[in-house]
């Protein structure tokens, strides 16, 4: 299946797969497709992404098409169809 990628506030991100980008992976979850990432780019994509324990930073949320984010807990369970759009998206705060 192909999987549209975008990266917002993530320029390290943006250079590895660009701005908008397309992946084609089998059947899977958001923790396979950061896994399938990670896999194809190696080190550099490592860092951008992981945390020391290897899951997804925190400081990084995940949004599929136009649903909102999705809850951190989901990132196992939400199974990825043939064109769904993920936004990786720098969490900002302050005030």
């Amino acid at each position: 299946m192909k999987i549209q990628i975008e990266s917002l506030g993530l320029p390290t991100l943006s250079k590895l797969i660009g701005k908008k980008s397309q992946l084609e992976m089998a059947d899977g979850t958001i923790a396979d497709l950061v896994a399938r990432i990670v896999d194809k780019l190696g080190p550099p994509a490592r860092k951008v992404l992981l945390d020391p324990e290897g899951k997804l930073d925190m400081a990084i949320q995940v949004m599929i098409n136009a649903e909102g984010f999705l809850p951190r807990d989901q990132y196992s369970k939400r199974v990825l169809k043939d064109g769904d759009a993920v936004k990786f998206m720098l969490l900002v705060g302050g005030g």
